[in-house]
């Protein structure tokens, strides 16, 4: 049998818990549309096993029980105060209040696991045995029924949660790739407005080089020797030979820009080709090799017709192709995809 010592604690536990029955922990003017009514069947059957309990001889069970079920109760009571000082001006009230009453829910459960068992056992130390016996081995059956209930809906939760994380990181790498196509889109209209500046340059410097041939051509000296004659043709050579440099150069800064405005445009487009095709596809191996080709398209050097394409750039764009296929990049980008909503 239970020593005063431990049998005291867990009386003046049961009534401090049962003081929580007498005031209203459901709905509160102070609370607006805020209410725990989802709470009301865990709070019903904390209550009732602790009336069960105030009118049982607690001395016949033994230190180590009483021990356990005052450690639950204290729990119990924990989160009845949580929900008696419950303040809606506090940070994301409502969440605070699905905690809760989740957590009344999980303590419920538990305190219904480790009281009940005792209780019919109590039950026939005190008297009123068939009829006691009979209601509370109900009670015992309905508080099995009530874990295994738990169980199934805490497993139906881990899997909607997953669902969501997958859901969520799909999301996170979908955004992130629609910032990188936002970013060579901007690019791309930058380059060609710079572009249109160096091809007007181009044109003025082609016209001009044209006027300044035709104006050459046609206004001759007479009665020149041949140094003066030297002199002047080394001069109009000279003249012609800067516009026309000049418009060549002006007319290659416009290319090299058209190239990389195209190049940039191009990669824009393989993004949201990317995301399309990612969005649509149903396994990993699917979704990796639409990653390695779009990180062909992206980094290859794809001739664009403006400049000459000759040099290493394509072996270049292997090698690029090449380490993105090897399995330590492959997992380095699933794993920062899954990093990405933390």
């Amino acid at each position: 049998m239970a020593t005063e010592e431990h049998t005291k604690p867990l009386v003046e536990s049961i009534e401090k818990a049962l003081t929580f029955s007498e005031i209203d922990l459901l709905s509160r003017s102070k609370w607006g549309s805020i209410t725990f009514a989802n709470a009301k069947n865990d709070l019903d059957r904390i209550f009732t096993i602790l009336s069960h309990l105030a009118l049982l001889p607690l001395e016949h069970l033994t230190d180590q029980a009483i021990t356990q079920i005052n450690t639950q109760l204290a729990e119990v009571i924990k989160h009845l105060e949580a929900i008696d000082s419950f303040d809606i001006e506090q940070a994301n009230p409502q969440q605070v209040r699905e905690n809760l009453v989740l957590g009344v829910h999980t303590q419920a459960d538990l305190f219904y696991a480790t009281a009940t068992p005792w209780i019919p056992f109590l039950a026939y130390q005190k008297g009123d045995v068939s009829q006691n016996i009979e209601a509370l081995t109900k009670s015992v059956q309905n508080a099995k029924s009530i874990v295994d209930d738990a169980k199934n809906d805490i497993e139906d939760t881990h899997l909607e949660i997953a669902g969501i994380i997958t859901k969520a990181r799909e999301a996170s790498v979908a955004a992130g790739a629609a910032v990188f196509t936002q970013d060579f889109l901007r690019e791309s209209k930058t380059l060609n407005s710079s572009a249109e500046k160096w091809l007007r340059a181009t044109a003025f410097l082609a016209l001009l080089t044209a006027i300044a041939s035709g104006a050459m051509w046609y206004w001759v000296e007479a009665g020149l020797d041949n140094s003066q004659l030297l002199q002047k043709f080394g001069s109009k050579v000279a003249i012609l030979a800067v516009l026309f440099t000049a418009t060549l150069w002006c007319g290659r800064i416009y290319r090299a820009l058209m190239h990389q405005s195209t190049t940039n445009k191009h990669r824009a487009l393989s993004l949201q080709t990317f995301q399309a095709f990612s969005s649509a596809a149903a396994d990993v191996q699917t979704k990796e090799a639409v990653l390695l080709e779009t990180t062909k398209a992206i980094f290859s050097l794809s001739p664009s017709g403006y400049i000459d394409s000759k040099g290493g750039g394509s072996e270049q764009g292997i090698r690029i192709v090449e380490f993105a296929k090897s399995p330590a990049i492959v997992r380095t980008v699933d794993a920062a995809s899954k990093t990405t909503s933390a």
